[in-house]
């Protein structure tokens, strides 16, 4: 691929994750294969007598280290994880453009569970007066984008994405888009969720899509043969766009490059993915095609690996597809972090940029049993060498939706 001006640099990340908070700190856990899944500790009133849920939390995380303590009391978690984040992709990115050339995508799959949770607490045992005057200002879907823009200053276009768990990865290409056509200069995107509170923990539970494992080590395993259900993740990645010939001009440090960006859906479920991965083969291909490269220039993908039966075969399929049967080498970050819904699409979009800058595909935490329907390099043990300059990050949601983009490394244009 040569440089023609459609070429978007990312100048600045930031992550809040379980297993990291930090690009370094999350980086050297993944790399590890270490999974900071745990029992989740709900708070009051608890979960049910007989119910455990596996869970990964940003238990690093600590909101006082961003906003003022009365902010920490006001906000919910989602809105706290993205605060975070963004804060710490912007800190090095140096000046700005003016205000009204910067922008905000931010992808949000859910609300604030735990806000909205302590709200039907109080409202019921205190009427109106329990009712935080706050409530509707902090449930609007677009109330996380809001408050970056606010706190930022960015007076450009404010976007809020909500396409189930692909929201981060389509915040982060159509950001992409934006700088692309020209309507901003610099543009904060990602993706943020934080569904662990009682209510959302049990109505996921209730869909029977959750492992029932106890075993924090074995709870997510993508594409395990023994893989039975998903992991409750909260978290947060933005990273900073702008085009790359503006930021060479300018002297920016670049960790890498957004290449291509495709969407599509399945059109056919609310919940299950298409068995055959035909939408979602198609979404890379169009990816990789809006990239101006071919298959065989990717060097590894990020797996959506949800650790669910039916997507991970699903994926395995669309990869075989669009690799003609000789997928590069897989890896997926889940088995660290769980599912943080928006978040993970974000997240696992940096771990990319991270694997094309150090050369290195992690492995898949908690694969242990090759599943033999799954056709599929999976990257097992140890760190293997990423040898290219180019992924792509897969995220495919409920209600059908796929998102893939295709990522570089810093000097791929």
């Amino acid at each position: 691929m040569t440089a023609d001006g459609r070429e978007i640099a990312v100048i600045g990340a930031g992550v809040k994750a379980p297993g990291g908070v930090t690009l370094d700190g999350l980086w050297k856990r993944v790399l590890a294969g270490d999974s900071a899944i745990a029992p989740y500790q709900a708070p009051e009133p608890g979960l049910p007598d007989g119910v455990s849920i596996m869970a990964g939390e940003a238990t690093e995380f600590d909101g006082v280290a961003y906003v003022t303590k009365a902010e920490v009391r006001r906000l919910d978690r989602v809105h706290l994880l993205a605060i975070g984040a963004a804060d710490d992709a912007l800190r090095d990115c140096g000046d700005r453009p003016d205000p009204d050339r910067c922008a905000v995508v931010c992808g949000q799959a859910y609300g604030p569970a735990a806000f909205l949770d302590q709200g039907y607490a109080r409202a019921a045992a205190h009427g109106m007066r329990g009712l935080s005057p706050f409530t509707i200002p902090l449930v609007m879907a677009n109330s996380a984008a809001a408050h970056l823009a606010i706190r930022f200053g960015f007076e450009g276009p404010c976007r809020a994405v909500s396409s189930a768990c692909a929201s981060g990865a389509d915040a982060i290409g159509e950001a992409a888009e934006m700088l692309r056509r020209g309507a901003a200069d610099l543009v904060l995107a990602g993706g943020v969720d934080a569904v662990l509170s009682v209510w959302s923990a049990l109505a996921f539970h209730r869909t029977g899509a959750l492992t029932p494992s106890t075993d924090p080590g074995q709870a997510s395993r993508p594409f395990d043969l023994n893989r039975d259900g998903f992991v409750l993740g909260e978290g947060a990645g933005f990273v900073v766009l702008q085009r790359l010939a503006d930021a060479r001009a300018q002297g920016r440090q670049i960790l890498g490059l957004v290449c291509g960006y495709a969407a599509t859906c399945d059109a056919r479920h609310l919940v299950a993915p298409r068995e055959d991965g035909a939408l979602a083969a198609r979404c890379a291909e169009l990816a990789i095609a809006d990239a101006r490269l071919t298959g065989a220039d990717i060097s590894h993908v990020n797996a959506h690996g949800t650790s669910t039966r039916r997507n991970d075969l699903a994926e395995s399929k669309a990869m075989v597809s669009v690799f003609r049967g000789h997928p590069p080498p897989v890896t997926a970050v889940k088995g660290v972090t769980g599912h943080m819904i928006s978040g993970s699409a974000a997240v696992e979009v940096i771990v990319s940029l991270l694997s094309l800058r150090d050369g290195l595909v992690p492995p898949v935490a908690g694969y242990r049993v090759p599943d033999p329907e799954i056709e599929l390099d999976v990257v097992a043990g140890t760190p293997r060498p990423a040898r290219g300059r180019y992924a792509i990050s897969n995220s495919f949601g409920f209600g059908g939706h796929n998102a893939v983009l295709v990522l570089g490394r810093g000097d791929a244009a």
